[in-house]
């Protein structure tokens, strides 16, 4: 049976209204069905209610207001689409009335019956069709609930509502934990089907007021307003969590996974939906740092360090370009021989106000931002110069050691960025060696492969940095072109009271040799641990014991014949740290 099509008439008369009646029914019997004729003051509430099909628009007189309603209907998506007719041709009406909004203009002195037909039809079948791609830009395709780009109108519109009547809101932002185990262990179907079951989930928790996204991945936020004290929140988050935590069976997989939830209320988390976001997402990692799944509210403390991240990031931009930053490089020694091998590049800010920054100070920011990018190639290009400089002035060939941002092998086009410094500074790329942690190597394995590959082709080396504190495979470690492995400095401080840590380290200096890998340590910091670490075969070693890192005006003064026998014959250990641990 065909359904009945409900036309609105706008500013006609009856004469009219009988005669397309007339027209139609000739044409289409029964198909469709003048259901009133409806002044210009109540067209746009009658419009958006929802309850017809299609408006048809009579603009003989009343051009202005016509022209008004069209546009209200516009910028109000109004979900019946509305076509405009005159009696008579309106050059006018002819050229304006689409672009104002309206789905097509007829002339009833011209239009036959079919003429008429089409037009409606025409317009119905092109409101779908917008109404289609409109879902498509507004709603995730793996669950059909809003997206970030709906649910950040919705977040505005919230603000807008709860400013002007003084109410509260409250954002949460949830991720689940260990979904890249479940793609990785299941495949992405079985990550999908999880992704589609949480959705439902925790829809089912959700009042008709409430609104909830998938952010990406494995990210959702949830928009809960009128809200009436943080005690239902709280509340609501235990809901989730046991939810989310309950077994699920896809594809004949027996799955359990957490969450994590971060609550930012409106105003107190922020005023604007880029603070909110990012108070929901910074209480969202301190529940992350617990073990198991937990919330947490962002609290002052939280407000406190968001400000000044936010001032640090707005200092951080005018630090690239006003060229606050610098380099400074601390050697590294090979045990055999006693000279320097390498250096390893670190970066420095000399902040106006705070001084002299590290890079573990700001470069979380960097990434966050997307600076990272721009300071990241700034480091590389340095670096490369003073190597340059470094062999001009002092006559040395050394390798150089940069440190890699996982968000740096984002960009697609960094092989060939670095291929590109290469050849404007001159630095042989067999002299540069990358260091990169195992977290960022862990975080993204595919693209970090494909960039060290070809940059090996050119005669670059990689290290491992932070060795000991992260999850990479031996696979890994063996297929992937890493030469050396540092050890961790966290390893140093207890290195010769407890028992445990040198049987630690020391199995992870045989290890790295079974691999066939170069062994550095990082964060020597006395004659006692260099004598341990070259009794246990470790290669090579750094630290502030052998020698501070050093701008290169500074380091050209000191490099020159600077070996690991003159430093510890300059250095005695006053207190050394032999003395087991009794307890252990």
């Amino acid at each position: 049976m065909t359904t009945s099509i409900s036309v609105l008439l706008l500013n006609g008369g009856d004469e009219l209204a009988a005669q397309i009646s007339s027209w139609l029914d000739e044409i289409a019997p029964g198909r469709y069905q003048i259901v009133s004729n409806v002044a210009l003051d109540d067209a746009l509430v009658t419009l958006l209610s929802g309850d017809y099909d299609l408006g048809l628009l009579f603009m003989d007189e009343a051009l202005q207001r016509g022209r008004d309603l069209l546009n209200l209907v516009k910028n109000q998506f109004c979900p019946a689409p509305v076509v405009v007719a005159s009696r008579e041709m309106n050059n006018v009406l002819d050229r304006e009335a689409i672009p104002a909004g309206a789905a097509d203009y007829l002339a009833f002195d011209s239009v036959s019956p079919e003429g008429l037909e089409r037009s409606l039809r025409y317009a119905l079948e092109r409101k779908r069709s917008e109404q289609y791609l409109a879902r498509l830009a507004h709603h995730d395709p793996l669950t059909d609930i809003p997206n970030r780009v709906l649910f950040r109108d919705r977040l505005e519109n919230a603000i807008r509502i709860a400013t002007r009547d003084n109410m509260r809101f409250a954002l949460m932002f949830i991720d689940l934990d260990d979904f890249k185990i479940v793609n990785d262990r299941y495949g992405h179907d079985v990550g999908d089907g999880l992704i589609r079951m949480c959705a439902e989930r925790l829809q089912q928790l959700l009042r008709r007021s409430d609104s909830m996204a998938r952010m990406g991945g494995d990210e959702f936020t949830l928009l809960l307003l009128n809200v009436e004290s943080s005690s239902d929140i709280a509340h609501l988050a235990v809901k989730i969590i046991e939810q989310i935590s309950a077994p699920y069976d896809i594809n004949g997989y027996q799955l359990q996974v957490g969450c994590s939830v971060g609550i930012a209320s409106y105003p107190e988390a922020g005023r604007s939906a880029d603070a909110l976001l990012k108070s929901a997402d910074l209480a969202m990692y301190q529940a992350k740092q617990v073990e198991g799944s937990n919330f947490r509210f962002f609290t002052e403390e939280m407000n406190r360090d968001v400000r000044y991240r936010l001032s640090l990031e707005e200092d951080l931009r005018r630090a690239v370009d006003n060229s606050e930053l610098y380099l400074e490089y601390q050697p590294r020694f090979s045990v055999r021989s006693g000279k320097v091998v390498a250096l390893e590049a670190l970066l420095r800010w000399n902040h106006p106000q705070k001084g002299i920054l590290s890079a573990h100070n700001f470069i979380s920011i960097a990434e966050d931002t997307g600076l990272i990018f721009t300071i990241g190639y700034w480091v590389i290009r340095r670096a490369c110069e003073d190597l340059q400089r470094l062999k001009k002035d002092c006559g040395i060939d050394i390798k150089m050691a940069i440190n890699l941002s996982a968000r740096q092998f984002r960009d697609e086009a960094m092989v060939q960025h670095v291929a590109n410094i290469f050849a404007e500074t001159g630095a042989n790329p067999n002299y540069i060696e990358f260091e990169l942690t195992e977290t960022a190597l862990m975080e993204n394995i595919d693209m970090v492969s494909l960039c060290m590959r070809p940059l090996s082709y050119f005669g670059v080396t990689f290290a491992l940095d932070d060795f000991g504190t992260g999850s990479s495979s031996f696979l890994h470690l063996q297929r992937l072109p890493i030469a050396a492995l540092k050890i961790d400095s966290q390893f140093m401080a207890d290195l010769l009271r407890r028992r445990s840590e040198r049987r630690l380290v020391s199995a992870m200096i045989n290890l790295a040799h079974n691999l066939g890998k170069v062994v550095v340590a990082e964060g020597v910091e006395s004659a006692s641990q260099q004598k341990w670490l070259a009794e246990e075969g470790c290669d090579q070693m750094q630290g502030y014991f052998l020698c501070a890192p050093h701008a290169y005006s500074r380091l050209i003064k000191v490099i020159d014949g600077l070996t690991l026998e003159k430093v510890l014959a300059s250095k005695l250990d006053p207190k050394p740290d032999t003395t087991p641990d009794p307890s252990l």
